[in-house]
């Protein structure tokens, strides 16, 4: 690899002082840079992948690249910028190991490795568990007949795992397929990348932004600018919508918002999403929620009969379009927490239970 390039991107072969040696990259050429491919092992931006090997176990290196800082006018900032966005990714990793969050991807190490004496040869890093992949590439590899069980239990592990998150006043903000992960030939789903994440009373570097996750997976009143300033309605409301978009994204193959933003004239849209809507996301809402309606019917029709009711109902509740109305009803109370999650664990592992019993069943009788 060219030494223009930072030196996460020159760690192949090189042995950790903990023992762990760098023996193959992830998704990219290690002539080139370029990604043929991307494996999403716990996602995240200004980084560069590998496989390591100890003691014949594998894991998941992710390094970060300093490339993009050593190109900046200021690159004493752009450097601050990026080590503390690793730093607080660090922090909260330590924080989910502190309270063993088992559905959340916990770092197994931390430090930094260096190439060579520039700035730009240091390589901060984090090293987690090697998963077989993210659901979003998974589920095509799972056969038509178990597939609703696999889903419902990756959705019931995602919920509490994401419960977990909230539980430390952490919100995630990117949840979406390709950052939730598989591990191992049991079912074993874990929630990925808390690097776009915020946390409430802890300074972050995405605390000042609008939105700190994928757009095309943003809840409506965000892509509408519509900011509210409370922490839990805006930020775990914010991840009970993206929860609940991958019940659409299961079966239909695509997030909430972008099944809703498909079926708005370019006139209704926003300015974020291409669009040229010149009102408030007040006056808009009655539509989003009409189509929001037309999309909840859509959905029913699609999932399987034995579980279209309650799986509905549980989207419409996740993902209405209206914050202050998302979540459970019957925590919507001036005493209850509008924002938890239990209720979602006990109906998605009931319904992957029921599922999964099928499977059997159908199975057995052949």
């Amino acid at each position: 690899m060219d030494e223009r390039f930072a030196g996460a991107w020159r760690l192949l072969g090189r042995t950790l002082d903990s023992g762990w040696k760098i023996v193959e990259p992830v998704g990219w050429d290690p002539k080139t840079g370029i990604a043929a491919d991307h494996y999403n092992g716990t996602g995240g931006n200004f980084s560069v992948p590998y496989i390591v090997e100890r003691d014949g176990k594998r894991a998941f290196l992710k390094a970060i690249d300093l490339t993009s800082a050593m190109k900046a006018v200021n690159v004493l900032k752009e450097l601050g910028k990026i080590t503390s966005a690793h730093n607080f990714e660090a922090t909260l990793l330590e924080i989910c190991q502190g309270e063993r969050m088992d559905r959340v991807v916990v770092a197994l190490e931390s430090g930094q490795v260096s190439v060579g004496p520039n700035l730009q040869d240091a390589a901060p890093y984090l090293i987690f568990d090697l998963a077989d992949g993210d659901v979003r590439r998974r589920i095509q590899k799972v056969n038509q007949r178990a597939r609703v069980a696999w889903w419902l239990r990756a959705l019931h592990h995602t919920t509490v795992g994401l419960s977990q998150l909230h539980s430390r006043r952490i919100a995630h903000q990117d949840l979406k397929p390709s950052n939730v992960l598989s591990f191992g030939e049991r079912e074993d789903f874990r929630i990925a990348d808390l690097g776009r994440s915020v946390c409430d009373g802890t300074i972050g570097p995405h605390d000042d932004l609008l939105f700190s996750g994928d757009w095309s997976y943003a809840p409506p009143e965000i892509i509408y600018g519509h900011i509210v300033p409370d922490f839990s309605k805006r930020r775990l409301g914010c991840d009970l919508y993206l929860l609940g978009s991958m019940i659409f994204f299961f079966e239909q193959g695509f997030g909430c918002t972008r099944l809703l933003l498909e079926r708005l004239e370019v006139d209704q849209k926003p300015f974020l999403m291409n669009g040229r809507w010149q009102g408030d996301f007040d006056t808009i809402l009655p539509l989003i929620q009409a189509l929001f309606t037309e999309l909840l019917g859509e959905l029913q029709s699609y999932l399987p009969a034995d579980f279209s009711v309650d799986l509905t109902k549980a989207a419409s509740e996740l993902c209405n379009p209206d914050p202050t109305l998302r979540g459970h009803p019957l925590d919507r109370g001036s005493a209850a927490n509008q924002f938890s999650l239990v209720r979602y664990i006990s109906l998605f592992d009931r319904l992957a239970k029921t599922a999964e019993i099928s499977l059997q069943s159908d199975s057995s009788d052949d």
